[in-house]
């Protein structure tokens, strides 16, 4: 039995080494202990006797098998130290090993065998072992990532033609009578060159040497689009050619406690996307912490405005984020927070409350648009602007059937501002706190069909998003819950303020083939008519302590148009019809059609004015349908 045992464990241990032609005449390829044999005379431990023999039913003294113990356990003791066996020893090997040296304790005494630290060397050759299987790892994604090439070069082709037709389009007597540039046709190349340092630097750049009109943007005045925390906002695309969208150096490991860091600029999201999808600078580190993903990064948000924002220049103002995400059976749990001082969140958002008066004229709150604080002939001194968010949430299965799943994310924010209007009056002190959410159930049947219901809502405290490109999907970004109803116009650049959006989507995806269809209906409607904003009060013109006090409000002031739209009753019914076609590996074609209808009033009824329709482009509002088209390739 003994003799047994010893070949039972030599093919545990010494499962991996190569066999040799048979070396035994007297042990034949149907026995049991054949391959056993044959390794350990392979490795050298059994070497049979001259005659070429292995005499394996003769008995063995314990002599004999001290020796082949001995052998066993210097040959384990080399495997580890290689780190071969790491893997291939057990613990339960290892104990049974003890066993036999405890057994031969005398023989192998005489042998000068030593093997009572055995398992503690194990832990330690272990320890080795498994930073250098990191390291290893870390070589084989540097390979796959096209390693041994100093510079990739790699890139795309966007090929867009939209044409958009509003409600007042070509009616005379209106500010939209002809097209206005409501048909287009907009071209993108980008080249991306990924530099591999070594194995563990990466450096990134991608050159626009056509850039596309940003998303969001209505063809008739497609120059404006800004993020939330600014008129320039963290990554606010532009309309010129030769840009840099991508520019980063991504360096794995850069200290002994591990970890990723990421600088310069490249496109983040986060979560559900109802704060940040965008490309921005920042300093990213990531590292995994147990089961918990960590980020902490600082994004560099650029604006107009100097210390006090009453001048124009511009400044930064850091947004520090820490994010969390991992885990819990097959649930995706995430949590973020945020935090910016001075991001001028209230001057953007006053002035710019209806986004097509441009700058320096005055808008339908009466405020004269500008870079500074002008509000009605006052100038302003904004003395301090702050603002934090706290984003959560999970998506996961529904039970366990597989088909059905949920989406569920909130964000919290809180905003403070204080501002003095001159020396004689007091401060005023806006402060918001708000929220939005995003729930939803998705069905998918594992085959052809698959369906979606969601709501999305932001409360009227509620600032917007941190900075949003909703124009993501022609290269396969996550779905976000503002691209359809963002579509063709510029209401949606900063998320949601004091409206909710219910949606239904229905996909059919024929399988082993190339075709996609996709039909959405969004029902987009104001949340609060007599809204508790403190940045409406202001924006009505409520610039000193004592009207801030009285609270005074009016019809069709800033109270009633506090919502994406400007209009008293923000409401709207959106229809989206998207379809796919894959024209080869590379390229895909898509076709779509979007028809945006306001559903609500410009203007409330009063002793002076007429209740008037929204949709017709009183205030910038205006009914419209647009078809689209493109061709995306990547190369």
């Amino acid at each position: 039995m003994k003799r047994i045992s010893m070949l039972l464990i030599a093919v545990m241990v010494l499962s991996t080494v190569a066999a040799s032609a048979n070396p035994f005449s007297d042990v034949p390829f149907s026995h049991w202990a054949y391959d056993a044999v044959n390794k350990l005379a392979a490795k050298g431990i059994l070497q049979g006797y001259p005659d070429g023999t292995y005499k394996g039913k003769q008995t063995v003294t314990r002599y004999a098998l001290a020796m082949v113990t001995a052998k066993m356990v210097a040959n384990v003791e080399q495997m580890l130290e290689s780190g071969i066996g790491t893997n291939l020893v057990t613990k339960s090997d290892l104990q049974t090993l003890e066993k036999l040296t405890v057994e031969f304790a005398d023989e192998l005494a005489l042998l000068g065998v030593k093997v009572t630290a055995l398992e503690d060397d194990m832990q330690v050759v272990k320890e080795d072992v498994s930073m250098l299987k990191r390291d290893v790892d870390g070589i084989k994604d540097y390979m796959a990532k096209g390693g041994m090439e100093k510079v990739k070069l790699s890139g795309d082709m966007l090929v867009r033609h939209t044409n958009l037709t509003h409600r007042n389009d070509g009616l005379l007597g209106t500010s939209w009578v002809g097209n206005n540039d409501n048909s287009r046709t907009e071209s993108q190349i980008r080249f991306k060159f990924k530099a591999n340092i070594d194995e563990n630097i990466t450096a990134v750049a991608r050159w626009h040497v056509f850039t596309k009109a940003a998303e969001g943007n209505p063809a008739a005045n497609p120059g404006l689009m800004a993020g939330g925390f600014g008129s320039a906002g963290i990554g606010g695309l532009t309309m010129s050619d030769d840009t840099i969208d991508l520019a980063y150096l991504h360096i794995k490991d850069m200290f002994r406690f591990g970890g990723d860091f990421t600088f310069g600029r490249n496109f983040y999201t986060h979560g559900h996307a109802l704060l940040l999808n965008d490309y921005v600078d920042a300093i990213r580190f990531y590292k995994r912490s147990g089961d918990v993903d960590v980020v902490f990064q600082v994004l560099y948000d650029r604006h107009q405005g100097k210390v006090y924002d009453n001048a124009t220049g511009v400044d930064f103002r850091d947004i520090w984020n820490l994010n969390l995400g991992t885990k819990y059976r097959d649930h995706d749990l995430y949590l973020g927070i945020y935090a910016q001082d001075d991001p001028t969140l209230a001057i953007n958002m006053t002035n710019n409350m209806n986004p097509l008066v441009a700058p320096g004229n005055t808008n339908l709150f009466g405020i004269v648009l500008g870079n500074d604080a002008t509000v009605i002939g006052t100038t302003l001194q904004q003395t301090k602007d702050s603002r934090y968010d706290v984003e959560f949430g999970s998506k996961g299965p529904i039970g366990n059937n597989g088909h059905w799943d949920y989406d569920l994310g909130f964000v919290y924010t809180g905003y403070e501002i204080d501002v003095l209007a001159n020396a004689a009056t007091p401060y005023i002190q806006p402060e918001l706190e708000g929220w939005m959410g995003h729930v939803a159930v998705k069905w998918d049947s594992k085959k052809e069909w698959a369906a979606k219901l969601a709501y999305t809502f932001a409360d009227d405290e509620s600032v917007g998003a941190i900075a949003l490109d909703n124009d993501q999907r022609y290269q396969d970004g996550i779905e976000t819950p503002y691209e359809d109803i963002s579509r063709g116009n510029n209401y949606f650049r900063n998320g949601l303020m004091n409206m909710g959006v219910l949606k239904l989507q229905a996909e059919f995806r024929p399988r082993n083939t190339k075709h996609y269809f996709r039909i959405a209906g969004d029902l987009i409607d104001e949340l609060d008519d007599n809204v508790s904003n403190d940045l409406a009060k202001y924006a009505n013109g409520d610039t000193t302590a004592a009207l801030y006090a009285a609270d005074a409000k009016g019809a069709n002031s800033a109270y009633d148009r506090w919502n994406n739209f400007m209009t008293a009753e923000g409401e709207a019914a959106v229809f989206t019809f998207e379809y796919r076609y894959q024209l080869a590996e590379n390229t895909r074609i898509r076709l779509g059609y979007t028809n945006f209808e306001m559903t609500g009033d410009a203007q409330t009824l009063t002793t002076t004015q007429k209740k008037i329709e929204a949709g017709g482009g009183l205030y910038g509002d205006y009914d419209y349908s647009m078809l689209w088209t493109e061709i995306y390739s990547q190369f």
